[in-house]
């Protein structure tokens, strides 16, 4: 086997890295786990960030098993309690804090060049020819940056469509609080960037990133045997709740059609409350929280269709996930490279719930049109994301940057 040059990942979130591919987590996170995971079978040597937000859970190392070296992100320790690395001072409170931090040996950053530093002394201590973010956010800038100025290789996987909000406007942050101004540089640095749709290949254009330097990469999923079942009876919606994921639409759809069953997949516990806030909620939503990642595959399998409300997305993991079990999606506002509307894969109701919420009623009324646009689906998936075949795609992507 040819030699295979060294990888690091980025991960801001340290349950993508031990969570496997189907914890319910965000789409970046996920395609990080499943590109680690794939080239690792190929033989390339990886390693990845462990990071988490200041919310995480206290006690994180014993439920780690990566099977990859992880590294720890200066700013995001685990100590079995969390702690940020404070903003940095100048001027006399700077001066003062340095005397206490080297009387405490606290040797914690206290001036915007230290600070960067701190920051990007992981990426040193792992030593890898090339180096991966996803999506155009502020550390994906420090990082390439990093690269650059130490000759690696850096690549950068687009998110979400939002990602490419700066071409409207490049003023301020985004709703992730990434500054819109810094992500222009961070594709000029970038040695190759990864998109996952046709909208993100054409902004990649507008934003000036040459052809040599982009590339399409489907997002990856685990093809399994597809289990005869009976009469599926509900409708399915997966996803965090935020504004982004648009869950009013949906609580206005299981309005309209009381008699149909919804199950709601929030992305964590801490998601609850805040869907619970949207109380009370119509007695046909089923709210599920915590599921285990080897039983969202059954929750797929019992349903007969599954609901996007999104106002944008990338190439969501979750439709891939539906028709990997044999159903169709129904969206109200997001088309991945028109699989909706022109490969007959779900339904595309261009914004209007009235017609996404007649679509849901016709698959309940008759199971058969449901089933046969879901199988189209899961041919798409076997033809297109089968992770066998996106495996071979990123050794050869990876393989050409290391030469």
């Amino acid at each position: 086997m040819q030699n295979r040059p060294s990888i690091a990942f980025l991960s801001l979130f340290s349950h993508a890295l031990y969570g496997g591919p189907n914890i319910r987590i965000g789409g970046a996170e996920r395609r990080a786990f499943y590109w680690m995971q794939l080239l690792q079978q190929e033989g390339f040597p990886v390693s990845a960030v462990l990071a988490h937000l200041k919310k995480g859970s206290n006690d994180l190392k014993s439920q780690i098993k990566a099977p990859w070296p992880l590294f720890e992100h200066p700013k995001y320790h685990i100590n079995g309690t969390i702690v940020r690395a404070p903003k940095p001072l100048t001027g006399i409170a700077g001066k003062v804090r340095d005397v206490f931090f080297r009387l405490q040996n606290r040797p914690l950053p206290s001036s915007t060049l230290q600070n960067k530093w701190l920051d990007r002394s992981v990426y040193e201590q792992m030593n890898a020819q090339t180096y991966v973010a996803f999506g155009l956010t502020n550390a994906a800038n420090d990082l390439a940056r990093f690269c650059s100025e130490h000759q690696k290789q850096c690549v950068i996987s687009i998110a979400h469509d939002d990602d490419f909000d700066f071409l409207s406007s490049d003023q301020g942050k985004d709703i992730y609080d990434n500054k819109r101004w810094l992500k222009q540089t961070t594709l000029d640095l970038a040695s190759m960037v990864v998109v996952q749709n046709s909208f993100q290949m054409e902004s990649l254009v507008k934003a000036g990133v040459p052809a040599s330097r982009r590339i399409l990469v489907l997002n990856p999923i685990e093809v399994l045997p597809l289990v005869p079942k009976p009469r599926r009876k509900k409708a399915l919606w997966v996803g965090r709740v935020d504004a982004k994921k648009n869950p009013l639409a949906l609580i206005r759809i299981a309005e309209q059609l009381p008699h149909i069953q919804f199950a709601v997949v929030l992305g964590s516990k801490t998601d609850e409350p805040e869907i619970n806030a949207l109380a009370p909620l119509p007695a046909n939503i089923q709210v599920l929280s915590a599921i285990a990642p080897h039983t969202m595959r059954e929750l797929y399998l019992d349903s007969f269709c599954l609901i996007s409300t999104a106002f944008k997305e990338g190439f969501p993991n979750t439709f891939l996930e539906a028709w990997e079990t044999g159903i169709p999606v129904a969206s109200l506002h997001v088309d991945p490279n028109a699989t909706l509307s022109k490969k007959n894969l779900g339904f595309f109701a261009n914004g209007s719930i009235e017609a996404l919420a007649e679509k849901i009623q016709e698959w309940q009324s008759t199971p058969k049109n449901a089933e046969n646009i879901g199988l189209q689906g899961r041919k798409y998936v076997e033809l297109h994301h089968d992770s066998k075949v996106i495996r071979k795609q990123l050794a050869q992507l990876f393989l050409s940057l290391g030469q």
